[in-house]
């Protein structure tokens, strides 16, 4: 899309967690006593008005605001912030995520661990770590599932990234049973599984051990960079006011200092003229893969995305529908499209990368007809067709099954292909005779 042919309208959004890695502590801390003093300073503002005046004040003052300044401001503004006064999740919320569809997502996922865990040679100690651990249940899922294997389960610890209190209360009684008041800040339980659970804000504060790192739908809402080729050049996209109110998107004169650092990695052959670029999930990457190659284990990676190939994937959701990403902003879920083939770049050399690979091929070479038959065993008629609905969307190409991707990362001496990761072509086929959910 060119940017001469952009409206606010024609551009798709944004998604989940993360607000320490978008502000610091001291900073979020500033922002927020100085957001506070202007709300006590002015007559009583509709915070969605006043968000606007804050983000048109902003422009006025510093200029047009970078894709990745914007989203930082809508999701993660201590006032208004997206994922601060929301809720965000479920078939209330404007988008539902694949454990809360049905509990073999997570089951399975979590079985893949085991299976890495036995590949690795069964060590007496194994971090599993979450990152944006959203409600808690992949974590539950999955411990559930560890619970049945007890030299693993033993071995385990759990770790979840997460900076939200609010989301921690749902992690811990989803993992312990246990409820807190709401200002406390939980670090360390004993789930009702079994394990230890350690809660940490930032993934440099889980111990550099051999770890087991499962990112679920957490890249894709972390700050993006925009960029639109002109005349041979890469001009940045960029959010400035617009005539008469509002917001719109324009490109910037010439290259901006972001077009010149971030675009490096591109490859001569590559033919597109508009490109996104997440730095911040880049340094992410590189520390996971560090850790990998230190330290051994594994990490897997499920979020939608590409390899290199999609050009304009920001976007916006509300109600489980896209939605303007200019328009009330705060109001509607951001999100953009992860680019796996820089992620493989940002891996490096010292580490193996296993796909991506489709949530329909991962979820079925990991066996998911043959548990969701053993499940619907002795299930009325009822409960038998939503479960059958449930993974229909989980795996249906239109669905789930193709936009979201698993990619792996392991040490480099890894010899065989992790469970899930074989093509299955039969799966691979856009076609499917089942176009509508099942009855």
């Amino acid at each position: 899309m060119h940017v001469c042919a952009m409206s606010r309208r024609n551009i798709p959004g944004l998604t989940w967690s993360v607000f320490s890695r978008l502000t610091g502590v001291n900073r979020l801390g500033r922002r927020q006593h100085e957001i506070k003093r202007d709300l006590c300073t002015q007559e009583p503002l509709d915070l969605k008005e006043f968000f606007m005046r804050h983000l048109t004040a902003r422009i006025k003052a510093n200029g047009p605001l970078s894709i990745a300044e914007y989203m930082k401001e809508v999701l993660t503004n201590p006032v208004t912030g997206y994922y601060i006064k929301n809720e965000v999740f479920g078939e209330s919320g404007d988008f539902i995520t694949s454990p809360e569809i049905n509990q073999m997502f997570g089951e399975l996922i979590g079985i893949w661990c085991v299976h890495e865990w036995q590949q690795m040679g069964k060590p007496d100690k194994l971090q599993i770590v979450e990152l944006g651990p959203g409600k808690g249940t992949l974590a539950a899922d999955m411990m559930r599932v560890f619970s049945q294997f007890k030299e693993f389960n033993k071995a385990i610890s759990l770790h979840l990234v997460e900076v939200s209190p609010k989301m921690r209360q749902f992690q811990l009684e989803a993992l312990t049973g246990a409820t807190t008041p709401e200002d406390t800040v939980v670090e360390s339980q004993r789930s009702k599984y079994g394990p230890e659970v350690h809660w940490h804000r930032f993934l440099d504060q889980v111990p550099n051990e051999r770890s087991c790192v499962i990112a679920h739908e957490f890249f894709d809402i972390l700050p993006i960079y925009k960029f639109q080729k002109k005349d041979g050049e890469w001009h940045e996209i960029l959010v400035d006011i617009q005539e008469g109110g509002g917001l719109r998107f324009i490109m910037s004169r010439g290259p901006t200092t972001n077009a010149k650092a971030f675009l490096t990695h591109l490859a001569e052959t590559d033919e597109r003229d508009h490109v996104e670029v997440s730095p911040e999930s880049g340094i992410i990457v590189q520390k996971i893969s560090q850790r990998v190659s230190d330290h051994g284990g594994r990490a897997l990676i499920i979020d939608y995305g590409h390899e290199g190939t999609k050009k304009d994937t920001f976007r916006a959701f509300k109600a489980h529908k896209l939605f303007d990403p200019l328009e009330m902003p705060g109001s509607a879920d951001l999100t953009a499209d992860v680019d796996f083939a820089y992620f493989k770049h940002c891996c490096g050399e010292n580490v193996k990368t296993f796909g991506p690979v489709t949530q329909n091929n991962f979820l079925n070479g990991m066996g998911i007809g043959a548990r969701l038959q053993a499940l619907m065993q002795d299930k009325d008629v009822e409960t038998r067709r939503a479960m059958m609905k449930s993974v229909w969307r989980l795996m249906h190409p239109q669905q789930m099954g193709w936009g979201f991707k698993f990619f792996a990362i392991a040490p480099k001496d890894t010899d065989y292909v992790p469970p899930g990761f074989t093509p299955i072509t039969a799966h691979n086929e856009p076609k499917s005779e089942q176009k509508s959910e099942p009855k």
